[in-house]
């Protein structure tokens, strides 16, 4: 392995993790491609535009992502950069939601990052970043999401602590995008209207605040959660999700 930077961006072949993924090969680091299943189609087109190491498994199994983040160190030689990309979207009335829907929603959204984060810590030898893609809702609740906001807030929270924790060898930063338009978010351009820009965001502006977070130019900044929603958090959504 040469000395190119490395990235592990999980649930990469979707949405924002494709969006991601790409401009982070593009930006000329390596990439380890971690799905729930094997998607070779997709890690066929980054392969394309650069070097790409697939690995796949179901985050809510507790094994997972520590050999993830391990296969692709070892891979490489190497880790630079993991992005905790993907997460669950469960959305159910309160009292609708069971056990199930609770351990299923934090042990994808919460424990597998911070299992993940404690692996790749650990490999970041000469220094890395980790970026935890929350949620808007990270900041504001929303009827609908009384799972899914509160994993997204402990998922900043892990953020802060860890910043912490991790400093100076390793920055730890979070994105909190809003409602971005992807295949599975298929209500955002019906939020528009109130959204303060009008507009859904696109996959590939959240990727590009994960590029600037990464890169050198960003190296004074840790703890931090960015908003990425067009001004959504500064107002209620009271349309329920689901």
């Amino acid at each position: 392995m040469n000395g190119r930077r490395v990235a592990l961006v999980t649930g990469a072949n979707k949405g924002i993790g494709r969006a991601i993924s790409e401009r982070l090969v593009r930006d000329g680091f390596a990439l380890g491609f971690a799905t729930h299943d094997p998607d070779e189609e997709t890690a066929n087109e980054l392969r394309a535009l650069g070097e790409l190491h697939e690995v796949s498994g179901d985050l809510a199994d507790a094994d997972v992502p520590v050999r993830i983040v391990r296969e692709v160190a070892e891979h490489f030689g190497r880790l630079d950069v993991l992005v905790n990309n993907a997460g669950l979207s469960t959305a159910k009335p309160a009292l609708e939601l069971t056990v199930e829907d609770f351990d299923q929603t934090f042990d994808v959204d919460v424990r597998a990052a911070f299992l993940a984060s404690q692996e790749a810590a650990r490999r970041m030898r000469d220094g890395g970043v980790i970026v935890n893609v929350t949620s808007v809702h990270e900041h504001v609740p929303r009827p609908g999401f009384a799972v899914y906001a509160p994993a997204k807030a402990a998922l900043g929270m892990l953020t802060r602590s860890l910043a912490l924790e991790l400093a100076p060898k390793v920055r730890v930063v979070a994105v909190a995008p809003g409602a971005i338009a992807t295949e599975r978010n298929d209500e955002a351009d019906e939020l528009s209207p109130e959204i303060p820009l009008g507009r859904p965001g696109k996959p590939e502006e959240v990727a590009a605040a994960v590029a600037w977070l990464v890169s050198d130019e960003a190296s004074y900044v840790t703890g931090a959660s960015f908003l990425i929603d067009g001004g959504m958090a500064q107002q209620v959504v009271e349309r329920p999700a689901g």
